[in-house]
């Protein structure tokens, strides 16, 4: 299956936007969104969330809306299901990390072979 690749701004999209839904939703203390943190004094202290405050949730809603709409998260998840798709057979799919298919690597070793064969 052929599928446009995520550009790097959707990729950058992707990866604030998680960044930013961790942030209100952890356990130990949900905290505002990096970019929309009001200025403190202290800037390495998070402003903590709480989705009982209509200003902050107003404020979280809209700054993912605008980030949603910066770039394509479609294209960085569909992208990635077409990648770890076993009949593309681009990615191991026994392997737990990104690793090459095993045709892959078959084929790749059985090039190497035929290639130091014409060599020697």
């Amino acid at each position: 299956m052929k599928m446009a690749k995520a550009n790097p701004a959707d990729l950058d999209m992707a990866l604030e936007l998680t960044s930013a839904l961790e942030a209100i939703s952890r356990r130990d203390g949900a905290s505002l969104p990096e970019n929309i943190v009001k200025s403190q004094d202290d800037e390495d202290e998070a402003e903590p969330f709480s989705v009982e405050d209509s200003e902050h949730c107003r404020r979280v809603c809209e700054y993912l809306i605008h980030l949603s709409r910066s770039a394509s998260l479609f294209r960085v998840v569909i992208s990635m299901t077409v990648l770890l798709d076993p009949e593309n057979k681009v990615v191991d799919p026994s392997a737990s990390t990104l690793a090459h298919h095993p045709d892959t690597l078959e084929a790749l070793a059985a090039l190497a072979k035929s290639a130091s064969d014409r060599t020697a």
